[in-house]
């Protein structure tokens, strides 16, 4: 793991096998908690350039506090 900027990590590189997964480096994995079975949202991101991974539990953390107001 390492530093690219003040604000972002490199945890490393992964490649794309012929069925179109990846290994998720452990470092990645242990920083945000990620466990075998979780469930990880896939979204673009606004410059088109990449895209961002979401534990799947945190949005639904999220969609629980505002559907108590």
């Amino acid at each position: 793991m390492g530093t690219c900027n003040n604000k972002t990590k490199y945890f490393g590189i992964v490649t794309v096998t012929d069925k179109g997964q990846i290994a998720i480096p452990i470092e990645l994995r242990k920083f945000y908690d990620i466990k075998k079975g979780d469930k990880l949202i896939i979204t673009q991101r606004k410059d088109k350039k990449g895209f961002n991974l979401l534990k799947s539990d945190l949005l639904k953390n999220f969609l629980d506090k505002i559907s108590q107001n």
